[in-house]
């Protein structure tokens, strides 16, 4: 899921502008937990949600030390052990080398402290790209070739997608069946651009804190009356 629309959002609530950062990432996360825990109850196999790109860095200053300020609140609360006993497993893919040191230590706890569930398996991407993501994958076959572990002739879709960071960080993860993005605006937005080739697109014109169980639902209504062909044709 693309969590698109929150600045709008708090825009639109008439809140003052210094507070607006604030409100708006308190309203994503704020749904982001209650579309997780929808999601395991209704036996969903694996969530990812799209929370920061790569690009989101080229922000104001103020506006990525908002958003990292809340990552850490939203898994310095009782998020982990709330996952713990819902036998949610967590994952985080991205460039987590970029994100506060402290931001970085709260995400292993959290992968660590739930790494032994079974349930759905959730995925945060934080400081996340689809470009940059292949560009790593690439790097790493390229280096084991170079030391000798890998033939050319064996670089094919199976290893490259293992050598993308869901493959690396949640390999029993696949691509994504669906794909949902809120507010009404229909690009990628350079999120999992390998992954999404034959995956379904829902654009959802809610903003995403307003998007709630209703909304789901009929994004997984729509899913489920689409015939997925994954580029064969059936006769």
């Amino acid at each position: 899921m693309i969590m698109d629309g929150n600045s709008r959002w708090a825009k639109a609530r008439g809140i003052a502008k210094e507070f607006q950062l604030r409100a708006a990432a308190e309203a994503c996360y704020s749904n982001a937990r209650e579309i997780v825990r929808l999601s395991s109850d209704w036996g969903i196999k694996a969530l990812t949600l799209f929370a920061f790109s790569t690009e989101n860095f080229l922000r104001p200053r103020e506006e990525v030390d908002q958003w990292m300020q809340q990552f850490e609140r939203v898994l310095s609360l009782d998020d982990p052990a709330t996952m713990l006993l819902d036998g949610i497993q967590f994952h985080c893919i991205g460039d987590t080398a970029r994100l506060p040191r402290t931001l970085q230590v709260k995400i292993s706890e959290a992968q660590c402290i739930t790494s032994g569930n079974t349930g759905m398996k959730f995925v945060m991407a934080i400081g996340y790209g689809g470009h940059s993501d292949l560009v790593q994958a690439c790097q790493a076959l390229a280096r084991e070739v170079q030391q000798g572990n890998l033939a050319v002739q064996d670089i094919d879709q199976i290893n490259l997608s293992r050598r993308l960071m869901l493959g690396e960080r949640c390999e029993d993860v696949g691509a994504p069946e669906l794909l949902v993005r809120t507010s009404g605006e229909q690009r990628l937005s350079n999120f999992m651009l390998w992954h999404l080739a034959y995956s379904e697109l829902v654009f959802e014109k809610q903003l995403w804190p307003d998007f709630g169980e209703e909304e789901y639902k009929n994004a997984l209504v729509a899913f489920q009356g689409r015939k997925r062909t994954l580029g064969v044709r059936h006769s």
